[in-house]
Formats: structure tokens, C-alpha cells, sequence
């Protein structure tokens, strides 16, 4: 009854200010505006009543986690539901463990490991929960094995939109939750095969990027059981990672800092730093910026930590220790360090995530296609290079490996400090290249990353094969549409409203469009230019014929 009576008061609530209910996603692309504060249910019979109370209200709900996902697969209209005290973790002694959805992955892991368990293969960010990693397809890199977590289950317990509670484990619905978006239910708990722990050596060493256009890139990364590149155009270099399993009596106890814990002082001053070199268009200085993160990802490089250490100062590269660690970390607020993303909102460095996925043969039509771009249009990739992983075809319905061998390409931009008005360096070549990647060579989205044109309706119908099946189950376990949102909507084709900053004029700047040259979408210094069935902004002004 308290859970119920306080919903009927946060309905009043949303009558006088919606704005003080509003979330973001970790990085602040995306605007929540919901009728309800979050609410953080103690129990299964609480999650219920919540459930209860808002499908009597006509209300939406949805769960949320970590909230590392930059699209709006994470807002609702209603109720946005908490799921971290559903953080329980057991080991079932038959080679699987039961995972609360809000359990994060470097908890889980840790817990695994206590119990001498492992995952084949876990993401690249230890903070996303269990029931986030398994909504977006969260993965790692490999052509060996299973690269998702999604991959790894094997059954769940959901509370389904008429408020009962159900377990999954038939292997066809199973394929369906493994990647459900948050919108066939609310997750309680997973239950993922795991095996026996083990660890793995790791390097990381620099090729001429040659490499990549050779033919040899798809049999070396078939050799391998963890294959990852980092491709520095500008520099002519592509850091390459490999990784064999080894025997758990292998000596080493190194771990990864790949996404590290760094110094307050040091955020602000490279987020100052990175804002200056895009607004004066310095390209050298961020060539240097692109320099420094290679090299700091095969050798100590200040003021960046160690990518694989055992003490938290000296680099080792190999590298052998427990696998888990040596492929995923999480970084948090420890004294005066904390995430590079969590540093207050004008000393952070807030990244905007582009990655799409192709079928493997793909490979090397794409490399040429970002190749020409970056002829006509410079970008530097300086914070992660242009990151390209692998994985194995994947069964579940909604994975951007469904159905077949991947390849994902990625990078990560740093936003303006007035992301509202003014465009980040290189925007040219970024949205020529995935515009192309989408259009041309039958790109999928990565569900949790880039800017929310590529989840509109048209290009959901383009990029989405299982997407009408997924509707059936959609509509099955959710007939009334309690955990309907402007996400889902899209993908029912009913709409193309969007959770966007109400602060957004120029709507190309972030990609919750394509521009116009009818309207103003790029921004200052910026205009709209059509080229070779693209639609990007280009630095200066337009060039009037006539």
C-alpha cells in the first residue's frame, strides 16, 4: 500500500513540474521527461504493485540500470523503475548462475570468480547491470566463441505486462529475451552457463594499416581467442589486440584499464584541452591527442594509467591474468579520481558513441569506404581510434549479430561543451561514413550507441531483420503496452518521436537527423551539403550557384 499511495502522489507531482523527474543517460545526449521520479522497489511484490498501479493509471513504466546506453531505449513516459536492489547472485552448482538484472557485470564477475567461475566473454564495461548488458546485446570480440552475455543465457524470470511473473526458458523465447530492449517485460534475475575460471595472455602491438587491407585481417582474427584492433587513420597504424586462453596455473594476475580511473584535475584539463583544439579546428593538436591514445594502449603513456597492470603503475605488455579482467574494468568515484564522463558538467569529457555492425564479408569494402571518405573529409579519432571488434553469429532475435559472422566498427567523440550549437571536429567525415554504412552496406546499429536518425522508423525498417517477429512477442507479453516507449513505438512503426533535449536547434549536430539544407540543422560555421547520397554538415559557408 505505501509503494501504491506514493505512486498517486507522484502523479500530483507531475501536474505542478515534470522537469524534476527528468534522467539522462550517463553522457546527457538524451532527455527523459517521465510523469514519476524514479522509483527503486525493495522486492518482487513491490516491482508488482508498481506495475499494478500504473496499468491502472493508464501509465508506462520501465526498468532502468546504469542508464550506459545513449539512446532513448531508456526513457519512458510514466514510471522509470530502478532495478539495484534486484542485485542477488547465486551459484546454481550446475554450471550456471542466476543474476539479479540490476547486479553490475564487475559484481557478477567478481562473484563468479570467488566461486572459481568464469563468462567465455564479457563486454568492455564492468558497470553495466546484467539486465542492461542483455537489453542492448552488450559484447566483446572474438570469432572463437560467444561474445555476448546475451549469448550465454539460458533462462530468466520476467514480471510480463499483465503485472504476473514468468519464467523463460523454452530456447525460442529465449532467443527473443537475449536481446529484448527493454520492452517484452521487466528482468528480474538471468540465468547464464558459465564455465570453470581460467585466464589469458594479452598483447597489444602496433602494424602499418596496411594490415587491414591485405586479406590476412579475418584468418589472424580466426586464430585467436580475443581479436581487437584500434585503426589510427591519421597515423597509418592499427593497434592490434590478441588473446589465448591459457591454463588458470599460468603465473600473472594483470587486469586492464581500458576505461580507468583518472585524476579530477587531469578531466578537467583534457576536457579544456579537447574544446579548445575542435573550437580553434586544430587538427595537429588533435593528431597528437590521436598519438597519445595509441600509444598508450602498447606502452606507458602519461598522464593515461597502464592498459594492463598488476600494480596500477607498470605497464605489462603481454599481459596473462584472470580473463575476465584482462577484457572488461569499471572505473567510479574513488577519492579525487572518478570516471572521465563524471566529472561535473563542465569538467568532464562526455563521449558520443558511434558502432555498426556487417556481415563479416563486408570487411574490406567497408575499411575502403572509410578510407576514400577520409580523403575528402579529415577526422582523428583521438580518443579511441576507429575500434573494430568481432563476433560469432548470434541466435538471438535482436542482435546486430543475429544470424551471422560481425564485424562492428566504433569510435567515440568527445561533445562540445555547447553541443546545442556548435559542431565537434570532423563531423564530416563521421556522418558521411556511417550514413554510408548504413545506406550502402547493410550496417546495423548498435542499440545502446549512436544518434537516434539511425533508430527512426525507416531505418529501423531497413537495418532490423527479425524485427516483425519481435513484434509478435512484443505484443504476446505486452498487449496493452506497459512498457511501451518512444523507442518502442519506432520499432512498431507508429511514430518518430524521439527523447531529445528540449535545448536541441540544429538537429544534425548530434544525429537525431539528417540535415536539410532547407533548415538550419549543422549549427554555427556549419551548412548542409548533399554528396554522393549523404546528407552532412561541411564547415563555412554554402556555395550559391546563380
Amino acid at each position: 500500500m505505501a509503494v501504491h499511495l506514493q505512486i498517486y502522489a507522484f502523479s500530483l507531482i507531475q501536474l505542478v513540474s515534470c522537469s524534476s523527474n527528468v534522467y539522462r543517460p550517463y553522457q546527457t545526449t538524451i532527455n527523459c521527461n517521465p510523469s514519476s521520479p524514479i522509483q527503486i522497489p525493495g522486492s518482487i511484490e513491490e516491482l508488482i504493485e508498481i506495475l499494478q498501479t500504473a496499468s491502472a493509471n493508464n501509465q508506462t513504466v520501465k526498468a532502468i540500470g546504469s542508464r550506459h546506453s545513449i539512446t532513448d531505449i531508456i526513457c519512458t513516459d510514466g514510471i522509470p523503475i530502478s532495478m539495484s536492489n534486484f542485485n542477488s547472485a547465486v551459484n546454481n552448482n550446475d554450471g550456471t548462475v542466476t543474476l539479479g538484472a540490476g547486479l553490475e557485470l564487475q559484481d557478477a564477475m567478481e562473484f563468479m570468480e570467488s566461486q572459481m567461475l568464469s563468462l567465455i566473454m564479457v563486454p568492455t564495461f564492468g558497470g553495466i547491470t546484467i539486465g542492461g548488458a542483455i537489453g542492448t546485446g552488450s559484447h566483446g570480440s572474438s570469432l572463437k566463441h560467444s561474445t555476448s552475455i546475451s549469448d550465454q543465457v539460458v533462462a530468466l524470470t520476467v514480471v510480463v505486462g499483465n503485472a504476473s511473473v514468468v519464467k523463460i526458458s523454452d530456447p525460442n523465447e529465449v532467443n527473443a529475451y537475449r536481446v529484448h530492449l527493454g520492452l517484452l517485460g521487466i528482468i528480474v534475475n538471468v540465468t547464464i552457463q558459465t564455465i570453470p575460471l581460467f585466464k589469458m595472455t594479452i598483447k597489444n602491438q602496433i602494424y602499418p594499416d596496411s594490415f587491414l587491407s591485405d586479406g590476412s585481417v579475418l584468418n589472424f582474427a580466426k586464430q585467436y581467442d580475443m581479436f581487437q584492433m584500434w585503426w589510427f587513420p591519421s597515423a597509418q597504424d592499427v593497434v592490434v589486440g590478441t588473446g589465448n586462453y591459457t591454463s588458470l596455473n599460468d603465473q600473472g594476475t594483470a587486469y586492464t584499464n581500458f576505461i580507468p580511473n583518472e585524476p579530477s584535475a587531469t578531466i578537467a584539463s583534457t576536457s579544456a584541452a579537447i574544446e579548445l583544439l575542435q573550437a580553434t579546428k586544430n587538427y595537429i593538436g588533435l593528431k597528437s591527442v590521436a598519438a597519445l591514445t595509441e600509444h598508450s594502449l602498447v606502452d606507458k603513456v602519461a598522464p593515461k594509467p597502464p592498459i594492463f597492470t598488476e600494480n596500477g603503475l607498470t605497464i605489462l605488455n603481454p599481459a596473462t591474468g584472470y580473463t575476465w579482467r584482462l577484457q572488461s574494468n569499471k572505473c567510479n568515484a574513488v577519492g579525487l579520481k572518478t570516471c572521465g564522463w563524471n566529472n561535473g558538467p563542465k569538467d568532464s569529457v562526455f563521449p558520443e558513441e558511434s558502432s555498426v555492425a556487417f556481415d563479416i564479408s563486408q570487411f574490406n569494402v567497408v575499411i575502403q569506404m572509410i578510407r576514400n571518405t577520409l580523403e575528402k573529409y579529415p577526422a582523428l579519432f583521438e580518443l579511441i581510434g576507429v575500434y573494430i571488434r568481432f563476433s560469432t553469429a548470434s541466435p538471438a532475435l535482436m542482435a546486430i549479430s543475429s544470424g551471422r559472422e560481425t564485424f562492428t566498427v566504433e569510435w567515440t567523440t568527445a561533445m562540445r561543451h555547447d553541443p546545442f550549437n556548435t559542431a565537434k571536429a570532423g563531423i564530416s567525415a563521421y556522418q558521411a561514413i556511417t550514413q554510408q554504412m548504413v545506406n550502402n552496406f547493410d550496417g546495423r546499429p548498435h542499440w545502446g550507441k549512436n544518434g537516434l536518425y539511425f533508430f527512426t522508423r525507416a531505418v529501423l525498417d531497413k537495418t532490423v531483420i527479425n524485427k516483425e517477429e519481435f513484434i509478435v512477442f512484443m505484443k504476446n507479453n505486452d498487449p496493452n503496452g506497459l512498457f511501451m516507449n518512444k523507442f518502442g513505438k519506432r520499432i512498431l512503426g507508429l511514430s518518430d518521436a524521439m527523447d531529445i533535449d528540449p535545448r536541441v536547434k540544429h538537429c544534425a549536430l548530434q544525429d537525431y537527423c539528417i540535415c536539410n539544407n532547407t533548415r538550419n540543422d549543422c549549427g554555427n560555421e556549419h551548412h548542409c551539403s548533399q554528396v554522393n547520397g549523404t546528407s552532412i554538415c561541411k564547415y563555412g559557408l554554402p556555395i550559391l550557384v546563380g
